[in-house]
């Protein structure tokens, strides 16, 4: 097999892998909502993969690359990691939104935000002249979609009967099964984004799963120390934080720095959605903020702190790696994906607000979305 079949058939499989993270986050969320809202926060990101990958396909990849990438398997790949960013963002409005709004909002949203999140990072453009890095989305994916979660969260509104009725999950072994399938897509993940060799790609799946693993024990620890009983959803949440972290660093740093960087993620990640969530009393649904948006944000920093020419010769070396400028380089980016993603979900939502309600009616909420979006039963 020649170098490029090679290169092509392991492409092949990053995308098909990674694929498999947006079923992983469908499961993952049903399992978490009430039974009447399972079927409708399910549909979310499958519609998402739908949409988003037909309009990055035929849209978004053009006006990020140019015309020359699209038809290779690139734009195919982050079709995939555009599926997921706004797959994500779902997760913070289940059971209240409409699911025409969500479709209308996660088009737009797919073109205007994460679009040019992509540019300045992967694309060549500012931030990527900044020397800032994101191996595998860390800012691109899940910052982006963590903060638009948020703002989605706080603009439309909390639950009926939030903080007032007690909002118990249906069937958790579903989430523990989406958790599964996100474990094993990251790997994919890791190797799409962009040109790598095939040393930094099996630096990254060691990271993947260290991080993964050590962000599952420390917030499987924390349960431990506060309730005296370590929950099953806790454990998962964990391995989902580490993920996310180490992301923008996988193909950077060691394996004992992807280790801190997950125990890192496990501790800011449960404090964020165990304390701030509730002294803050914003209604983000399943957490995306607190999981995606938080340990999104730690990764790019922890990025500037542990990366290592001695890992990967074509990245840079981190603050703790005598090298300060990429720890400034790596705020910078953290911050401008935030502000932009902030900036532009409140205009998007405000004005398509004008079009299309965002929220269902009082009744079709007490019903469950399941009937009065889709008029099945979950």
């Amino acid at each position: 097999m020649t170098q490029a079949a090679a290169q092509t058939l392991w492409s092949l499989i990053a995308t098909s892998l990674a694929t498999l993270v947006v079923p992983g986050v469908a499961l993952f969320y049903g399992g978490m909502v009430r039974r009447k809202n399972v079927l409708n926060t399910i549909g979310m990101p499958f519609s998402a993969l739908a949409v988003v990958s037909l309009a990055w396909l035929c849209v978004g990849e053009g006006l990020t690359y140019g015309r020359d990438g699209v038809g290779s398997l690139r734009p195919l790949f982050h079709a995939v990691m555009a599926s997921l960013a706004l797959a994500l963002v779902a997760g913070a409005i289940v059971e209240r939104v409409r699911f025409l709004f969500f479709l209308l909002f996660g088009l737009l949203w797919s073109l205007l935000v994460y679009g040019p999140v992509v540019s300045w990072l992967w694309a060549g453009g500012w931030l990527a002249n900044l020397a800032s890095l994101d191996f595998a989305g860390g800012a691109v994916v899940h910052l982006s979609a963590g903060v638009t979660a948020l703002v989605a969260a706080v603009v439309m509104g909390k639950r009926r009967g939030y903080g007032q009725v007690e909002i118990l999950p249906n069937h958790l072994p579903f989430s523990f099964l989406g958790a599964g399938l996100m474990w094993v897509g990251w790997f994919g993940l890791s190797a799409g984004a962009g040109p790598a060799s095939m040393s930094t790609v099996t630096t990254a799946f060691v990271a993947i799963q260290l991080s993964g693993a050590a962000a599952g024990l420390v917030w499987m620890a924390a349960e431990w120390l506060q309730r005296d009983k370590p929950t099953a959803l806790g454990m998962a949440s964990g391995v989902v934080a580490g993920l996310v972290a180490i992301s923008p660093g996988a193909g950077y740093v060691s394996p004992l720095s992807a280790v801190v960087i997950g125990i890192g993620a496990g501790g800011l990640c449960y404090m964020a959605v165990n304390y701030v969530k509730l002294i803050l009393g914003y209604d983000d649904s399943l957490d995306v903020f607190g999981m995606h948006g938080v340990g999104g944000a730690w990764g790019m920093v922890a990025t500037g702190l542990f990366a290592s020419t001695e890992v990967n010769p074509d990245g840079s070396d981190g603050l703790f790696y005598g090298y300060p400028y990429q720890f400034f380089a790596q705020l910078v980016a953290a911050g401008a994906v935030a502000a932009f993603a902030a900036g532009m979900t409140l205009l998007l939502l405000k004005g398509l607000a004008f079009v299309v309600s965002p929220r269902v009616d009082e009744s079709a909420e007490a019903m469950g979305l399941d009937l009065s979006q889709h008029g099945e039963k979950g």
